[in-house]
Protein backbone atom coordinates (compact mmCIF):
# COMPACT_ATOMS: atom_id res chain seq x y z
CA UNK A 1 0.00 0.00 0.00
CA UNK A 2 2.90 2.37 0.69
CA UNK A 3 3.98 2.09 -2.95
CA UNK A 4 0.49 3.06 -4.13
CA UNK A 5 0.20 6.04 -1.76
CA UNK A 6 3.67 7.22 -2.76
CA UNK A 7 2.88 6.90 -6.48
CA UNK A 8 -0.50 8.62 -6.12
CA UNK A 9 0.99 11.48 -4.09
CA UNK A 10 3.74 11.93 -6.70
CA UNK A 11 1.16 12.09 -9.51
CA UNK A 12 -0.98 14.51 -7.51
CA UNK A 13 1.98 16.83 -6.93
CA UNK A 14 3.09 16.54 -10.57
CA UNK A 15 -0.35 17.52 -11.87
CA UNK A 16 -0.49 20.46 -9.46
CA UNK A 17 2.86 21.67 -10.79
CA UNK A 18 1.66 21.21 -14.38
CA UNK A 19 -1.53 23.12 -13.64
CA UNK A 20 0.43 25.92 -12.03
CA UNK A 21 2.63 26.17 -15.11
CA UNK A 22 -0.45 26.36 -17.34
CA UNK A 23 -1.90 29.14 -15.15
CA UNK A 24 1.42 31.00 -15.29
CA UNK A 25 1.85 30.58 -19.06
CA UNK A 26 -1.70 31.63 -19.90
CA UNK A 27 -1.48 34.65 -17.66
CA UNK A 28 1.95 35.72 -18.94
CA UNK A 29 0.89 35.32 -22.55
CA UNK A 30 -2.29 37.33 -22.11
CA UNK A 31 -1.56 39.75 -19.23
CA UNK A 32 -1.24 42.74 -21.58
CA UNK A 33 -4.52 42.10 -23.43
CA UNK A 34 -6.30 41.53 -20.11
CA UNK A 35 -5.02 44.85 -18.82
CA UNK A 36 -6.23 46.57 -22.00
CA UNK A 37 -9.68 44.96 -21.95
CA UNK A 38 -11.48 48.26 -21.31
CA UNK A 39 -11.09 49.15 -24.98
CA UNK A 40 -12.06 45.75 -26.37
CA UNK A 41 -15.26 44.84 -28.16
CA UNK A 42 -17.45 42.14 -26.63
CA UNK A 43 -16.37 39.72 -29.37
CA UNK A 44 -12.68 40.20 -28.52
CA UNK A 45 -13.44 39.69 -24.81
CA UNK A 46 -15.29 36.48 -25.66
CA UNK A 47 -12.39 35.25 -27.80
CA UNK A 48 -9.95 35.85 -24.94
CA UNK A 49 -12.30 34.00 -22.60
CA UNK A 50 -12.28 31.06 -25.03
CA UNK A 51 -8.48 31.01 -25.06
CA UNK A 52 -8.39 30.60 -21.29
CA UNK A 53 -11.19 28.03 -21.29
CA UNK A 54 -9.55 25.91 -23.98
CA UNK A 55 -6.17 26.19 -22.27
CA UNK A 56 -7.64 24.83 -19.07
CA UNK A 57 -9.60 22.11 -20.85
CA UNK A 58 -6.34 20.98 -22.48
CA UNK A 59 -4.57 21.07 -19.11
CA UNK A 60 -7.27 18.95 -17.48
CA UNK A 61 -7.17 16.43 -20.33
CA UNK A 62 -3.39 16.21 -19.97
CA UNK A 63 -3.66 15.72 -16.20
CA UNK A 64 -6.29 13.01 -16.69
CA UNK A 65 -3.98 11.31 -19.20
CA UNK A 66 -1.13 11.31 -16.67
CA UNK A 67 -3.29 9.43 -14.18
CA UNK A 68 -4.42 7.03 -16.92
CA UNK A 69 -0.83 6.33 -17.96
CA UNK A 70 0.06 5.59 -14.35
CA UNK A 71 -2.84 3.13 -14.02
CA UNK A 72 -1.65 1.34 -17.15
CA UNK A 73 2.04 1.46 -16.17
CA UNK A 74 1.32 -0.14 -12.81
CA UNK A 75 -1.13 -2.65 -14.32
CA UNK A 76 -4.11 -1.38 -12.34
CA UNK A 77 -6.30 -1.31 -15.48
CA UNK A 78 -6.31 -3.55 -18.54
CA UNK A 79 -6.41 -1.09 -21.47
CA UNK A 80 -5.58 2.52 -22.18
CA UNK A 81 -9.21 3.19 -23.15
CA UNK A 82 -10.38 1.84 -19.82
CA UNK A 83 -7.70 3.82 -17.98
CA UNK A 84 -8.61 7.12 -19.64
CA UNK A 85 -12.31 6.54 -19.02
CA UNK A 86 -11.74 5.62 -15.39
CA UNK A 87 -9.38 8.53 -14.88
CA UNK A 88 -11.77 11.05 -16.43
CA UNK A 89 -14.76 10.02 -14.32
CA UNK A 90 -12.62 9.85 -11.19
CA UNK A 91 -10.87 13.20 -11.79
CA UNK A 92 -14.27 14.81 -12.34
CA UNK A 93 -15.54 13.00 -9.20
CA UNK A 94 -18.40 11.39 -11.12
CA UNK A 95 -17.39 7.83 -10.24
CA UNK A 96 -19.96 5.67 -12.02
CA UNK A 97 -18.49 2.49 -10.54
CA UNK A 98 -18.64 0.50 -13.77
CA UNK A 99 -14.82 0.35 -13.85
CA UNK A 100 -12.96 -0.17 -10.58
CA UNK A 101 -9.34 -0.54 -9.58
CA UNK A 102 -7.94 -3.65 -7.95
CA UNK A 103 -7.77 -3.78 -4.15
CA UNK A 104 -4.45 -2.10 -3.45
CA UNK A 105 -4.94 0.60 -6.12
CA UNK A 106 -8.34 1.80 -4.90
CA UNK A 107 -6.67 4.36 -2.65
CA UNK A 108 -5.15 5.99 -5.76
CA UNK A 109 -8.63 6.83 -7.02
CA UNK A 110 -9.26 8.81 -3.82
CA UNK A 111 -6.08 10.80 -4.49
CA UNK A 112 -7.21 11.42 -8.06
CA UNK A 113 -10.64 12.61 -6.93
CA UNK A 114 -9.05 15.06 -4.51
CA UNK A 115 -6.71 16.14 -7.29
CA UNK A 116 -9.60 16.82 -9.64
CA UNK A 117 -11.54 18.80 -7.05
CA UNK A 118 -8.50 20.96 -6.29
CA UNK A 119 -7.59 21.62 -9.91
CA UNK A 120 -11.15 22.28 -11.05
CA UNK A 121 -11.51 24.68 -8.12
CA UNK A 122 -8.28 26.44 -9.03
CA UNK A 123 -9.41 26.71 -12.64
CA UNK A 124 -12.79 28.09 -11.60
CA UNK A 125 -11.22 30.70 -9.33
CA UNK A 126 -8.78 31.79 -12.02
CA UNK A 127 -11.46 31.95 -14.71
CA UNK A 128 -13.65 34.00 -12.38
CA UNK A 129 -10.82 36.49 -11.86
CA UNK A 130 -9.97 36.63 -15.59
CA UNK A 131 -13.64 37.06 -16.51
CA UNK A 132 -13.98 39.94 -14.06
CA UNK A 133 -10.91 41.61 -15.56
CA UNK A 134 -12.12 41.10 -19.13
CA UNK A 135 -15.78 41.94 -18.74
CA UNK A 136 -15.66 44.49 -15.93
CA UNK A 137 -12.21 46.07 -16.26
CA UNK A 138 -13.19 49.27 -14.46
CA UNK A 139 -14.57 47.62 -11.33
CA UNK A 140 -18.14 47.02 -12.44
CA UNK A 141 -18.44 49.35 -15.44
CA UNK A 142 -20.52 47.84 -18.21
CA UNK A 143 -18.48 46.65 -21.23
CA UNK A 144 -18.82 48.34 -24.59
CA UNK A 145 -21.91 47.25 -26.49
CA UNK A 146 -20.50 47.57 -30.00
CA UNK A 147 -20.39 43.79 -30.41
Amino acid sequence: MFKVVLAAAAILFATIIIHGLVVLCLYRLFALPINQAAGFSNFKRLCLSYVFLMGFVAAHFFEIAIWALAYRFFGALQSMEEAIYFSAITFATIGYGDVVLSGEWRIASAFEGVNGILLFGWTTAFLFKISAALWFPEGGVQPRSDG
